[in-house]
């Protein structure tokens, strides 16, 4: 669920920044990045063959809707994600507008963790449907749980009635019981999957990966990706919308977005978030073309003197100042 035209422009920060620095420190960690462009969006490039600059305004636009935060993400403020996004966006060619009129994108900063797949419960639903479909071949005796289909026994051999109710004869409700639980489990988990495969930038990957490979011998890229799915993962999301289109006629026209994660076990978002931006930043306004792995160094940042200006207001809104 992307934030309303309001709330985008609500969260603006008005910024004045001095040049800090980012250094490398000890320690890696291993990032996925997904970067897509759309509208026609294209950058352009000066003679010297670098990007022409472009200009933008900053929001907050809060967790992704069925995404989470644990503590270490609430460590984390959007003064400090928004300032070493900033530098980075910087290196990239674009830069934070001075002015509403100078600003024509508007980036939206997003970030939590998604909500991995509970595999114990799973587990005991898979557990409860062997038990239960152990327990219906024990009731349905020497013929098992093929009577009554096409080519099958469904009779003794001097013509009577073949008896199949030497075990419970409960079985067979409890066998549909744990499998239209089981059938609901598997529903909630692709319910998820896709979610977190489309906060994580992993849906093109996995429909490319879902193919015949995956049973002849190719399936692991499938598992691979299926696995990070499963699993909680940080991640950070920067969009770009069309600034005056929004401002104008209220309408949001995403430009493009960069979506960059790390697994959550084994990390803190406060210690990876720098190198998750780092790892992102090559492909702000560009189209990966594909999920991109690689590693990051974990960032050290050494902030300068950080100005806040406030918050900018709605369209239709006037400054206090400008009230009187």
């Amino acid at each position: 669920m992307s934030p309303s035209p309001h709330g985008l422009l609500s969260g603006l920060l008005l910024l004045a920044l001095t040049v800090g620095v980012l250094t490398a420190a000890d320690g890696t960690v291993a990032t996925a990045v997904y970067a897509n462009v759309g509208h026609g969006y294209r950058r352009e490039k000066g003679k010297d063959g670098a990007f022409k600059p472009e200009y933008y305004a900053l929001s907050n636009g809060g967790r992704i809707y069925g995404t989470t935060r644990d503590l270490t993400v609430d460590r984390v403020t959007y003064p400090e994600v928004a300032e070493i996004a900033v530098r980075l966006l910087a290196q990239e060619n674009y830069h934070y507008a001075q002015s509403k009129d100078q600003a024509t994108l508007l980036l939206v900063l997003q970030w939590g963790n998604t909500i991995g797949f509970d595999r114990t419960t799973y587990g005991l639903s898979v557990d409860a449907a062997a038990s239960a479909y152990a327990e219906l071949v024990a009731a349905m005796g020497p013929q098992g749980p093929g009577r009554g289909f096409a080519g099958s026994q469904t009779t003794n051999p001097d013509g009577s009635p073949l008896n199949v109710g030497a075990g419970d004869p409960g079985a067979d409700d409890g066998f549909e019981t744990a499998m239209l639980r089981l059938l609901m489990d598997n529903r909630v988990r692709d319910q998820l999957n896709e979610r977190n495969a489309k906060v994580l930038g992993y849906m093109d990957d996995l429909a490319d990966a879902n193919d015949i490979r995956r049973w002849a011998g190719g399936g692991d890229r499938y598992t691979d990706l299926i696995g990070d799915v499963e699993e909680s993962r940080y991640y950070i999301v920067v969009s770009a919308y069309d600034f005056p289109e929004l401002l104008k006629h209220d309408n949001k026209k995403l430009l493009w977005q960069t979506r960059v994660s790390v697994r959550t076990p084994g990390n803190r978002f406060d210690d990876s978030f720098a190198a998750m931006l780092k790892g992102a930043a090559r492909y702000f306004g560009q189209d990966s073309g594909r999920l991109i792995r690689g590693e990051e160094s974990k960032g050290v940042v050494e902030l300068g003197d950080l100005k806040f200006l406030g918050e900018a207001k709605e369209p239709g809104k006037k400054p206090a100042e400008e009230k009187k």
